[in-house]
C-alpha cells in the first residue's frame, strides 16, 4: 500500500487553500450535453429545434435523476455494511454513508471513532455526499466486507481532482487507523499513490476480511464527492474508456484551434483568433476540472492548481462573451448587446481581481452564474442577429442555444441543489466540447462564405450601376445641351417651340421619375428598359427639331431610327414594340394618379414615319392621362378599311363632336376641363396638324357611353 508521509503540513492544517473541486460544477454550468438540431433553411424553424433540444436535455436530466432515485429508497440509504462482491457504483456506495461536519478542522481519524464522536455521524440523504459550499472538514464513513473468492485488491475510485486536505483512512478493529492516502494543498501529484488524473486510493482487502473506510476532506469550492469501489479490472476498463473519449475529445478541439490559428495566420481575420482563445479557454478549464491540467501541465504546482479554477474560469467568461462580440460585429450592428457583453466581461475580471481579497470559496461559487450570464448573453446576441441575418450566424445560434439551455440546467445543481449523476455531468461536458467547438467552427465559414458572396454581389452590383449612372449622366448631359440648342433655335420659330416644349415634357417627367425609381429600387430590368425607350424617344425628338430648324430634316430623319419596333428601313414599324414603349414611358404618370393604364399588343405594321407615329401617340395618351380622374386608359390598334388605326380610349369626362373640333384648335382647353392638368392645351392641336401634314386621319371614335375615344389610322405596311 502506497501510504504518503507529509513533513510539517498536518493534515488537518488550518491554512485554507483554494483547489479547484467545483471546476467541473463550473464546467459543467458552461458546457454541457448539446443535442444539435438539423441545419436550418430560415428563421421560422430555430425556435422549433431549439425547443427540441430542450426537451432532450430536460428529458435525460430528469431520467437520470429518477433512476438514482428508484435504486435509493429513502429506507436504505445508510446502515449496514456494503458487501463486495465486485464493483459498486457511487448511488450504491452512498447507501451505507454516514457522515459527520467538523468546523473546527481539528479532529483526527482516531478521534472520530471515539463514541461520543462517532455518535454523531447522520446517514447520508442525498444521492451523493454533498453539503453546499461549506468550510466545515467533512468525515465519511461506511463499512465494507469482502465477500469475493480471491479479489484482494481494490480501488477507491472517487470523482474528484483535487481537494485541498484529503485523507481515507482503513480502521480494522482492534488497530489503529491505517491511512491509505495524505494529501493536502501543497502534494505535488507525483505523491498519489495511483497517477490518475483524478483521486485513486488503493485498498487491499482478504476475502473474507472487513473494515470500515473513513474518508477525510476539506473543498475550497462544492463539498460533493461521490466515489465507487472498483476491482483491479473495472478500474483499469473503465480508465481506458475515459482516456479514449478524452483523446477524441481534446484531439478535435485541438486540431479545430490548429485550423483556426493558421486561417488567422493566412487571411487575418480576427474572428479567428478570437475562436481560437475561445476554444483554447474551453479545452483548458475541462481539462482542468477532468485533472488532466494538474496531471501534464503543472504537476508540480499544487497550490496553483488549488487556485486555477478562478483564471481559466474568468478566461472561459471572457473569451466566450469576446468571440460573440467579434463573430456578431456587434459594436458595428448591435451596440447596446455590445456593451452587455463588455460588462460581462468587466464583471469576470473584476472577480479575478477579487480574489487578491475575497474569500476564493465565494468567488468560485459567483464565477458560476458569471459565466451563465455571459453564455446567455452571446445567445441573446446571436438571437437579435438572427432576426436581420440569420444565414450569418445560424450554426452560431443553434451551438449557444444547446450550450445556455445545458448550462442553465446544471448550474442549478450548484445553487438549487438539483441532483444530476456524475456520469451525465461529465459526458456531457465532454460532448459539448465537442459539439460546441465544432459548430463555432461552421458559424466562422459559414458567416465568412456569406459575408464573401455579399461583397461579391455588391461589388457586382455597385460596378453595374457605376457604369450605368455613368452613361445615364453622359446622355442625359448631352440630352439637356440637344434641348438647349433646341430652345435657342426655337426663340425664331414660336410655333416649333410650342410644340417642341409639349412633346418633351411629358417623356422628361417620366424620365425624371424612372430615374428616381431607379435610384430607389436599385437594379431592375424593367426600368432600364423604361428609362431606354424614354431616351431613345427623346433623343429622336430632339434630333428632329434640330434637323428641321437647320433644313436638314430628310438627311437627319435616316439617323432617326426606332431602337425598339424597327428592325431595317422605313416600312418595316412594328407598331407594337412603338405602342409598348409608350406603354412603359407613361404608365408612371397613370400609376401615379391611380389610372388603370392598360396596352394591348399588336403584330401590325406601318409605313408611316415612326418619330411622327410616337409624337402623334405620345400626346394622345399624355391627353387621355390629364384629364381622366379614374378609371381606365387603354392604348391599342386595329385594322381598319385596309389601313391600321391606333386608338386611345378613357373613362374621363368625354367631349362631344362639337367640343373636339375646337380642341384641335391651338391654346384651347375646354372650360369643364381646364384644372385637370397643366400645359398650353396644344395636345390635340399638334395631333391634328402632324395628322393633317402626312395625310393621316384623326377622327373622334363616336358610340361611347362613358369617356372618351379617339383615333390616328396610318398606311398599312405595304
Amino acid at each position: 500500500m502506497g501510504v504518503l508521509k507529509h513533513g510539517r503540513h498536518a493534515l488537518d492544517n488550518e491554512g485554507m487553500v483554494i483547489g479547484n473541486h467545483d471546476a467541473g460544477a463550473l464546467s459543467r454550468g458552461i458546457s454541457s450535453d448539446v443535442r444539435l438540431p438539423r441545419n436550418l433553411r430560415s428563421p421560422a424553424r430555430w425556435p422549433g429545434a431549439v425547443l427540441v433540444v430542450s426537451i432532450i436535455l430536460l428529458a435525460l436530466c430528469t431520467a437520470s435523476y429518477a433512476q438514482i432515485r428508484s435504486e435509493q429508497p429513502a429506507s436504505d440509504r445508510a446502515g449496514g455494511r456494503l458487501s463486495l462482491r465486485g464493483p459498486v457504483a457511487s448511488e450504491t456506495v452512498s447507501r451505507f454513508l454516514t457522515a459527520y461536519r467538523d468546523p473546527s478542522h481539528d479532529l483526527s481519524a482516531e478521534d472520530v471513532l471515539q463514541q461520543d464522536i462517532a455518535e454523531q455521524f447522520r446517514p447520508v440523504t442525498t444521492a451523493t455526499p454533498d453539503f453546499g459550499y461549506t468550510k466545515d472538514t467533512i468525515w465519511l464513513k461506511f463499512e465494507v466486507m469482502n465477500q469475493t473468492a480471491k479479489e484482494r485488491v481494490w480501488r477507491l475510485f472517487f470523482r474528484e481532482n483535487f481537494m485541498q486536505q484529503f485523507a481515507v483512512f482503513k480502521v480494522v478493529a482492534g488497530e489503529a487507523p491505517q491511512p491509505l492516502i495524505l494529501q493536502n494543498e501543497l502534494s505535488p501529484f507525483s505523491t498519489r499513490p495511483i497517477g490518475y488524473p483524478e483521486l485513486v486510493v488503493p485498498l487491499e482487502l482478504e476475502p473474507g476480511d472487513e473494515a470500515a473506510i473513513l474518508v477525510r476532506y476539506e473543498s475550497g469550492g462544492s463539498s460533493e464527492l461521490s466515489f465507487s469501489v472498483e476491482t483491479v479490472e473495472s478500474f483499469e476498463a473503465k480508465t481506458s474508456r475515459r482516456t479514449a473519449k478524452n483523446f477524441i475529445y481534446y484531439g478535435m478541439v485541438v486540431l479545430l484551434c490548429i485550423i483556426a490559428t493558421l486561417a488567422f495566420i493566412v487571411t487575418r481575420q480576427w474572428v479567428f483568433m478570437a475562436y481560437t482563445l475561445y476554444a483554447a479557454s474551453m479545452l483548458l478549464f475541462i481539462a482542468h476540472a477532468d485533472g488532466n491540467a494538474f496531471k501534464y501541465l503543472w504537476p508540480n504546482e499544487p497550490l496553483f492548481n488549488a487556485f486555477a479554477t478562478i483564471p481559466v474560469g474568468t478566461a472561459l467568461a471572457v473569451f466566450c462573451a469576446n468571440f460573440a462580440r467579434v463573430f456578431l460585429k456587434t459594436r458595428q450592428y448591435h451596440p447596446l448587446m455590445d456593451k452587455l457583453l463588455l460588462g460581462a466581461i468587466a464583471v469576470a475580471l473584476f472577480h479575478l481581481a477579487a480574489s487578491l481579497f475575497v474569500d476564493h470559496q465565494i468567488i468560485k461559487k459567483t464565477l458560476i452564474l458569471v459565466a451563465l450570464a455571459s453564455i446567455l448573453l452571446a445567445t441573446v446576441s446571436g438571437f437579435v442577429a438572427a432576426y436581420s441575418r440569420f444565414k450569418q450566424v445560424r450554426f452560431y445560434l443553434i451551438g449557444w442555444s444547446g450550450a445556455f439551455i445545458s448550462a442553465s440546467i446544471l448550474s442549478s445543481r450548484h445553487w438549487l441543489g438539483v441532483e444530476i449523476s456524475e456520469e451525465v455531468q461529465f459526458d456531457s461536458m465532454r460532448i459539448v466540447l465537442v459539439v460546441d467547438a465544432t459548430l463555432m467552427g461552421l458559424a466562422i465559414w459559414d458567416s465568412l462564405n456569406q459575408g464573401r458572396k455579399a461583397q461579391h454581389l455588391a461589388l457586382k452590383s455597385s460596378l453595374i450601376n457605376a457604369e450605368r449612372n455613368l452613361k445615364l449622366s453622359t446622355r442625359l448631359h448631352e440630352l439637356e445641351q440637344q434641348y438647349e440648342t433646341v430652345l435657342k433655335l426655337a426663340q425664331q420659330q414660336e410655333h416649333r417651340i410650342a410644340d417642341t416644349l409639349h412633346d418633351l415634357r411629358q417623356p422628361l417627367h417620366a424620365l425624371r421619375l424612372n430615374v428616381n425609381n431607379l435610384a430607389l429600387a436599385g437594379d431592375s430590368k424593367g426600368d432600364r428598359q423604361q428609362i431606354e425607350n424614354t431616351f431613345g424617344y427623346l433623343e429622336r425628338l430632339v434630333s428632329g427639331h434640330l434637323a428641321a430648324s437647320a433644313s436638314q430634316l430628310s438627311a437627319n430623319k435616316t439617323a432617326a431610327t426606332v431602337t425598339a419596333g424597327r428592325e431595317t428601313g422605313r416600312g418595316e414599324l412594328k407598331l407594337g414594340a412603338v405602342l409598348s414603349g409608350i406603354h412603359e414611358m407613361f404608365l408612371p404618370d397613370a400609376r401615379e394618379k391611380g389610372l388603370d393604364f392598360r396596352f394591348v399588343n399588336s403584330s401590325l405594321q406601318s409605313d408611316a414615319d415612326p418619330l411622327e407615329v410616337m409624337r402623334i401617340v405620345s400626346n394622345l395618351v399624355a391627353n387621355a392621362i390629364k384629364y381622366t380622374q379614374q378609371g381606365k386608359v387603354l392604348l391599342g390598334a386595329r385594322r381598319h378599311g385596309g389601313k391600321v388605326r391606333i386608338e386611345v380610349h378613357d373613362t374621363g369626362p368625354g367631349m362631344s363632336a362639337a367640343q373636339f373640333e375646337q380642341a384641335k384648335l391651338r391654346s384651347q382647353r375646354l372650360a369643364k376641363t381646364s384644372v385637370s392638368g397643366s400645359g398650353e392645351g396644344y395636345g390635340l392641336s399638334i395631333v391634328s396638324e402632324l395628322a393633317a401634314r402626312r395625310g393621316y386621319e384623326f377622327a373622334r371614335i363616336a358610340d361611347r357611353d362613358r369617356g372618351f375615344s379617339v383615333g390616328v389610322t396610318f398606311p398599312a405596311q405595304g
